[in-house]
């Protein structure tokens, strides 16, 4: 494990800035969007239930008859499982750096907190990662350690070979675009896809990979001609007085919903494929997605063994797709990783 030493220690003072920035710091919108569901007492597998209506019926009854058939209110049920994993980072400092030195920006014997500070919001990267991936969960058996199931995995209309989800309650094939650049008649398509599944026009998060996110602001501009002399043409929202150019789209507004974008850095970060990861998008409705805890994350000290100062921040946690077909994905024609 890799512990900071006194020889040389990144940042030891000379005439440095009392100024540390993290250039890294990436948002998480997935895991600080999502609602936190109730704690899970099996964190090797859990269940929870998915239910239906029955289709309506509008034949009429006919006239002083008795009722002879009943429904079952359960006959629709079905249980979907997850599974949890564990989540750690661990932190040593040496004893001089801890010490007996002083580090620009951070000061004496302070080290060793800032590094746990860090290792959290490591520790919630590594969630979201992990939560919106495209990656199947996994029991744990000899040196593969149990694993969570990805949204992308999640949303999908084929089974998943892990605890898989029941046929009805997958996410239907309209649902899931995989043009490399969907057209705003593709993104309609995939919203109607939706309503026939919900009957609601929801309003919607989209968590999009910034390739995925620019498609959307090039809906705002329209080109005609051949490629060696062509017209562009572009509309905006602001006045020209201003002076200034707002060039984006955070809000897409269909007939059958309202997406809101969120770009993301973490979406399917698995994949071997860079269009995977910046093209890729996740529909999801919040109300249907949780993130459930084991075991929260939490700071524990360790014995110093002569070394310095250690600690361990560790969580058991598990993403819970409440209602699959309620979803949708666009997947850059990137065939989900293994």
């Amino acid at each position: 494990m890799a512990t900071g030493s006194i020889f040389p220690v990144t940042g030891q003072r000379e005439d440095l800035s009392d100024v540390i920035t993290i250039v890294d710091a990436k948002n998480t919108p997935f895991v600080s969007a999502a609602r936190k569901g109730q704690d899970i007492s099996n964190a090797a597998v859990y269940s929870f239930q998915a239910d239906k209506y029955n289709d309506p019926s509008f034949d009429g009854v006919l006239s002083n008859s008795d009722v002879s058939t009943f429904d079952d209110p359960s006959k629709n049920r079905a249980l979907l499982s997850a599974r949890g994993q564990m989540f750690r980072r661990a932190v040593k400092v040496d004893t001089f750096v801890q010490e007996a030195s002083d580090i620009a920006g951070i000061g004496r014997r302070k080290q060793l907190a800032v590094g746990v500070s860090k290792a959290l919001l490591e520790t919630k990267r590594d969630m979201e990662s992990a939560f919106c991936s495209d990656r199947e969960s996994q029991e744990q058996s000899g040196a593969n350690p149990y694993r969570t199931r990805g949204l992308f995995r999640f949303v999908d209309s084929a089974a998943q070979t892990d605890l898989p989800v029941p046929a009805a309650y997958r996410t239907p094939t309209a649902s899931i675009n995989t043009d490399a650049a969907p057209t705003e008649s593709a993104v309609q398509t995939l919203l109607q896809s939706i309503y026939s599944q919900t009957g609601q026009i929801d309003d919607m998060v989209l968590l999009c990979g910034p390739s995925l996110k620019r498609t959307f602001t090039e809906y705002t501009r329209f080109s005609t001609g051949s490629a060696g002399a062509g017209l562009s043409i572009r509309t905006f929202n602001t006045s020209a007085d201003a002076k200034r150019i707002v060039s984006a789209v955070n809000v897409f507004e269909g007939d059958f919903g309202t997406l809101r974008l969120l770009p993301s850095l973490y979406l399917r970060q698995n994949n071997s494929s860079d269009t995977a990861k910046n093209s890729s998008g996740l529909v999801l409705n919040m109300d249907q997605c949780e993130v459930r805890f084991a075991k929260r994350p939490a700071m524990r000290e360790l014995p110093d063994l002569g070394g310095g100062p250690r600690a361990l921040i560790d969580a058991i946690a598990s993403v819970t797709c409440l209602a699959p077909q309620s979803q949708g994905k666009f997947t850059a024609n990137v065939a989900l990783a293994a």
